[in-house]
């Protein structure tokens, strides 16, 4: 027996397995992302899992996608543990026929013992490197897979750019010129011919039923998404001329869904300005109506778990404010507020104008009324803009809006009313028309 003929023997239960498992290696990368998907999909839910008694259903469906992992493992890693065996086998059974045929030939003087020794220990150490190539063929395929799901991300293209120009003079304006906006793959635009302006000392909201565009206006701004058609103008140049460090650190932005970052009150608000002071984040929180926290060192948990979506918002509103930008983008991020909170707010920002553009978005009229100029969306289309009162005397959908509201409102009051008092209403002549 040569070493060919170990190497030969060594290789062919190595190939045989490697067939075997390989394929399956991509499948279990997959089946990880499923169960990840599910878990985050739980956890981030379970408020409404608990909600609507969804506690059985969800956790059968996480056995499900578990069960399939666990399936598709067991049959690879009992394919590879099939290894070492078979190659330990293999390993004894080429010793044993060295010993045979060498003692043979040893006998009749036509090899020596040292010989037969040394050719143990060669064909010991070809099916050793065997069983270290295994180990390594194991593992080449989960690392091929991984390493083209991370380079399909390094290897996106960057679809927005910086521009060449890095300084935006003080005072600067924003001018939608005939916008459009569709998202990619989807053939509907999002957003048809928008044109407004934003200016120094003015207040300008957004109002419009859901998904008419009001966020994705809010967002062409700081270019987190880029216009299909049409000019957004900084001081008369495109917007995609400059850097976007450089536009962006003009631009207070205010995300409709609170994002706090876990760590303390000031580190969250520092994320404004960085260089902010005590003193300086004190006034942004006031302005905001922070006034539930007992200290600036105060933890804001992960998920900023341990604050209610009111306090998430005004703490979120007092970054935005400590960041003195030239523009501040608020979407809908007074949602959360009681009546009596926000008008103080709005109040506060009033101080604001006098040397930034303020830009509004929001369901609520209440929020909006007082804006020197409202824009009603429609189907991503602006139907008409102007003043509260110019709107509601002549903008149908605006005056639907606030009729909505007014009788939410009432219908509010009205069932309060029945469960505040036990008289009879009829007595005194309450009724829906006249409360």
């Amino acid at each position: 027996m040569d070493y060919c003929s170990n190497i030969y023997l060594s290789s062919i239960p190595l190939g045989v397995i490697f067939l075997k498992a390989v394929p399956y290696f991509k499948i279990i990368q997959e089946l990880i992302d499923k169960i990840n998907q599910t878990s985050r999909e739980i956890l981030i839910g379970m408020p409404v899992i608990k909600a609507f008694i969804r506690q059985d259903y969800e956790e059968e469906r996480f056995d499900k996608t578990n069960e399939e992992f666990k399936s598709v493992n067991l049959y690879v890693f009992k394919t590879i543990f099939l290894l070492m065996p078979t190659m330990t086998l293999i390993l004894n059974i080429m010793i044993v026929l060295i010993l045979y045929f060498g003692a043979y030939d040893a006998i009749n003087g036509e090899i020596l013992t040292g010989t037969i020794i040394a050719f143990i220990q060669y064909s010991t150490q070809i099916v050793t490197s065997f069983l270290m190539i295994g180990g390594f063929t194991i593992m080449i395929p989960r690392i091929l897979v991984s390493g083209r799901r991370v380079a399909e991300v390094l290897n996106t293209e960057i679809s927005i750019s910086d521009g060449p120009i890095d300084k935006i003079d003080d005072n600067p304006t924003i001018v939608f010129k005939n916008v459009s906006y569709r998202y990619p793959e989807s053939e509907r635009e999002t957003l048809k011919a928008i044109n407004f302006k934003l200016e120094k000392g003015k207040t300008t909201a957004i109002i419009g039923g859901t998904g008419s565009g009001k966020s994705t206006i809010l967002n062409l701004i700081p270019r987190l998404q880029d216009l299909t058609s049409g000019e957004i103008l900084v001081n008369g140049k495109n917007i995609k001329e400059y850097k976007l460090a450089t536009l962006r650190e003009k631009i207070s932005y205010t995300p409709q869904k609170a994002i706090l970052f876990q760590g303390t009150v000031r580190s969250n608000i520092q994320v404004g300005r960085k260089d902010a002071d005590d003193e300086e984040i004190k006034k942004a929180l006031d302005m905001a109506q922070v006034d539930f926290i007992e200290s600036l060192d105060d933890e804001v948990s992960q998920g900023a778990s341990n604050f209610s979506g009111g306090q998430k918002q005004r703490l979120q509103l007092a970054r935005a404010i400590i960041s003195k930008g030239a523009f501040y983008l608020f979407d809908d991020c007074f949602s959360a507020l009681d009546m009596n909170t926000e008008a103080k707010v709005k109040e506060k920002l009033k101080d604001l104008k006098e040397t930034s553009s303020i830009l509004i978005i929001s369901q609520r009229i209440s929020t909006i009324m007082d804006a020197d100029e409202i824009i009603v969306l429609d189907n991503g289309e602006i139907v008409d803009k102007g003043s509260h009162d110019y709107l509601y005397k002549n903008c149908n959908i605006y005056k639907e809006i606030v009729s909505s509201q007014i009788e939410d409102a009432k219908d509010l009051l009205y069932e309060n009313a029945k469960s505040s008092f036990t008289i009879d209403t009829n007595s005194i002549n309450i009724s829906r028309e006249g409360k």
